[in-house]
């Protein structure tokens, strides 16, 4: 306790303010740890259920080869004029949504069966490559200008203006054959290049460094679509997650708001999740060969395990279990239940039940299960959009937070202010 010397104001306004001041600070600084904690466990849940949902997605997207049709919408937009649709933004924005779309045309059939890049790719569903180089799509778009045979600039020319007028320029393939031919590029795409040839000033070798030039900003751009694609596909998994978890951020943050041994227990697991991993854990190596299924695997049923952990802690889940047994607290008498369970989402019968003892069959454990998203559905929402931000953005904010609470928690311990040997006037005694 902190006496105060008359002289400095011990039983003055004075005084009276200062105790009042050293008070309110003690509380709020007392506050702002309850805060910190609070959020330390709210953005670790954050970072589990990211990891989990990254290499889920990464399972789904090596699945359906997501990359492939990613490269192949990017070539073909690099081939083929863009199709203005006249049906407006909502037209578009299906299009967006449809992450699988998987381009089936004669010219783009025509580029990947060329021998380039068609062996790239391996049999069965997985038949298109997933990457390939920028000396491969310059190879082999002279190829499809020029033909077989040394490479001629007078042919690619020729080629090009077929591209963008076939009735007035013949193509220089339809020489001496009665073959349909189908232009290589289309015709704005056609005069983009044939604008790369005469920037090169007829030099092949400038053209071909041009047209490699070309593919890596296309490329560049093909990488920020399939990072959308896969924030759609990780929101998407994150809402589900949330749901069957019943990982509620309101939920969540009630709950380490008022139970002091949950809220430790979870920053205690968080302490020692930084500790141990000097980068974000779980995230999959992309350049894994056949065992990549394997690896995504283990990963997961390890994170499948943190989260259940977390959970337990927490005391949340939205499967419930085949009985539930509550027993009724004397000083408030509301319910405690034994497992949790969200009482707003039970039915009327069950709220009804009053030996202490509620079954579920596999029917109500489904409705249970509606009922949890209608009851919760904005806090599922807000999780799936943290998940969505990725667990890279959830790890490096949960490093800076620890930093912060191990700062604070240094200055809180470091209590003696009297360095220099003299007396402070606050630890003076009348």
């Amino acid at each position: 306790m902190v006496v105060f010397h008359e002289g400095f104001g011990g039983k003055g306004w004075w005084g009276r303010w200062w105790v009042r001041y050293i008070w309110q600070n003690n509380v709020l600084q007392m506050s702002e740890n309850v805060a910190l904690n609070v959020v330390i466990g709210l953005i670790f849940i954050y970072l589990l259920y990211s990891l989990l949902a990254t290499v889920i997605s990464e399972i789904i997207a090596t699945q359906i080869g997501l990359r492939a049709r990613n490269l192949k919408e990017a070539i073909d937009l690099m081939l083929n004029d863009e199709k203005i649709d006249d049906n407006g933004i909502g037209s578009r924005l299906w299009d967006t949504l449809k992450l699988t779309k998987n381009p089936d045309n004669e010219r783009i059939e025509k580029f990947y069966n060329n021998p380039e890049i068609k062996y790239l790719g391996s049999t069965g569903i997985f038949k298109n490559p997933s990457s390939f180089k920028a000396v491969t799509f310059s190879r082999t778009l002279l190829y499809e200008l020029n033909g077989s045979g040394t490479m001629d600039k007078n042919r690619i020319v020729a080629e090009l203006l077929h591209s963008i007028n076939p009735a007035a320029t013949p193509s220089p393939h339809q020489v001496g054959t009665t073959d349909d031919h189908i232009a290589t590029l289309d015709k704005q795409t056609a005069q983009f290049v044939l604008s790369l040839y005469n920037d090169s000033y007829g030099d092949l070798v400038k053209f071909k460094l041009q047209l490699e030039a070309w593919f890596d900003r296309t490329m560049e751009q093909a990488t920020e679509w399939y990072r959308r694609k896969i924030q759609i596909i990780l929101m998407a998994i994150g809402f589900l997650m949330a749901w069957f978890f019943n990982a509620d951020t309101f939920t969540i943050i009630s709950k380490l708001s008022t139970d002091k041994d949950a809220r430790d227990k979870l920053v205690t697991v968080a302490v020692a999740y930084t500790q141990n991993y000097q980068q974000a854990p779980g995230i999959p190596n992309l350049s894994l060969g056949p065992e990549k299924f394997d690896s995504l695997n283990a990963i997961k049923q390890k994170l499948e395990q943190d989260v259940a952990n977390a959970n337990t802690i927490l005391g949340i889940g939205g499967w419930p279990a085949d009985t539930v047994t509550y027993v009724i607290d004397s000083k408030s008498g509301k319910k405690l239940y034994t497992p949790l369970i969200d009482e707003l989402s039970l039915s009327e019968r069950q709220r009804a039940i009053d030996n202490g003892i509620i079954p579920f069959s596999r029917c109500e454990k489904w409705n249970y299960l509606f009922r949890l998203l209608l009851h919760h559905f904005f806090g599922f929402l807000i999780t799936a959009i943290a998940i969505s931000l990725g667990a890279p953005f959830w790890y490096d904010l949960l490093n800076k937070l620890m930093k912060l609470r191990t700062s604070m928690k240094q200055e809180t311990d470091s209590t003696n202010t009297n360095v220099s040997g003299n007396v402070s006037p606050l630890n003076r005694e009348a």
